[in-house]
């Protein structure tokens, strides 16, 4: 197959700095129990460089990467269906095929790879701002503001409208007993099928509970803001190289003022899970998009400039193959860390943790522009497509 010559490159380098950069989170709930992502005191803990490697994910990584890849996929929705017109094409019907097919690709990773699948989420939320894709660029954003604050609101309300018995109770879950953590443990380490309640459990409670709290709102924000980004000429590299500086400073000043206000205040209240699970995912929430503006307009002034010109090469075929290689980060792991692998769970520090995102990433930016010497495609995007575009017996 040959080369596409219709790429926005500089997307393409973004969506694979956000797909490797998800890694440094998702690391915790491939390699520790589910409640280690959101309470750092127990699996690898907090002792020693454990501190220091948790404090650097939660200031530079923690909902960052995942917003930007949000903000791709809303972008992604106009690219797409922009395409789809110019060539004549009914927009809607290629559109809800593919979020068809993604969803139950999203179902399949969850139930059968990994519950912390973001794809079933994607799907859902795409299937709505598809209505949005044409709006002003005043609607798109006063939208975005709004569901944003919906989960902020939400939060301040169940830690300030409890008792602290109520707040107690409703987050006991928060820290687990050493006999719960243990169970899970030895579960995960186990067989593919006596891992499944635990994965049937998770995924369903994120798909559920999680998303309609937070995931929703935040996804579907993200995703108009990306809207946004793609029409301003933003997203493709289009603007002077100020103002990605000024976009680098108005969204990290903020967004590292902000992760530290709320690192220090977890501190302070020793992780308490009422706290962290409301009032510090507040922070989370504002630095992160704040800081995925910062890392936006960063890599739109590194491709401007034009450094490191290999890697940004390697990190464009990383991005056109986003969807095979969040799977394929998923496949990698879970072979890794649970019991049908290597069955290392529960057993890596954060160094350890670290060490395996790095090999990772080196194994993707090498073999992702090697499989684009050869395709036009990566294997799931081949597929996705083909599904997409699947009609009357044939696939055009």
């Amino acid at each position: 197959m040959s080369k596409s010559n219709n790429r926005i490159h500089s997307i393409d380098l973004l969506r694979g700095f956000a797909v490797l950069g998800i890694l440094i989170m998702n690391i915790t709930n491939f390699s520790q129990v589910n409640i280690a992502y959101m309470n750092p005191t127990i699996a690898a803990g907090l002792e020693g460089y454990n501190q220091y490697f948790h404090s650097f994910n939660y200031i530079f990584a923690d909902t960052r990467f995942m917003s930007i890849f949000s903000i791709l996929f809303g972008a992604g929705v106009v690219l797409f269906t922009r395409n789809a017109e110019t060539k004549g094409k009914l927009a809607g019907l290629l559109h809800y095929k593919r979020m068809f097919w993604l969803l139950l690709f999203g179902f399949v990773h969850a139930y059968f790879i990994w519950p912390g699948d973001i794809l079933v989420s994607y799907a859902i939320c795409g299937c709505l701002i598809f209505f949005l894709r044409k709006k002003s660029i005043r609607t798109l954003l006063v939208t975005s503001i709004i569901l944003f604050i919906i989960p902020l609101t939400f939060n301040l309300m169940t830690y300030y409208g409890m008792t602290s018995d109520e707040l107690k109770s409703t987050f006991a879950f928060f820290h687990p007993t050493s006999e719960q953590i243990a169970t899970e443990i030895k579960t995960m380490q186990g067989s593919f099928l006596e891992q499944m309640p635990i994965r049937l459990e998770y995924a369903i409670q994120f798909q559920t509970l999680v998303f309609l709290i937070e995931t929703f709102w935040r996804t579907t924000s993200m995703m108009l803001l990306g809207m946004i980004l793609f029409r301003k000429g933003i997203l493709s590299a289009d603007k002077s190289m100020i103002y990605y500086k000024k976009m680098m400073f108005a969204g990290f000043v903020p967004g590292l003022i902000i992760s530290l206000i709320g690192l220090n205040q977890a501190y302070d209240y020793e992780w308490s899970g009422a706290y962290v699970m409301n009032i510090g995912a507040n922070y989370k929430l504002v630095s992160g998009v704040f800081m995925a503006l910062g890392y936006i307009g960063l890599v739109m002034w590194f491709f401007k400039k034009g450094f490191f010109k290999n890697l940004q090469n390697r990190l464009q075929a990383t991005g056109r193959m986003a969807f095979t290689n969040y799977i394929g980060m998923s496949l990698i792991c879970t072979l890794i860390f649970n019991g049908h692998g290597l069955g290392l769970f529960g057993t890596f520090d954060r160094l350890q943790q670290f060490l395996v995102v790095i090999s990772v990433w080196v194994l993707i930016l090498i073999i992702s522009p090697l499989v684009l010497k050869k395709y036009r495609f990566g294997p799931l995007e081949w597929i996705w497509r083909k599904l997409t575009y699947f009609s009357r017996g044939s696939i055009v």
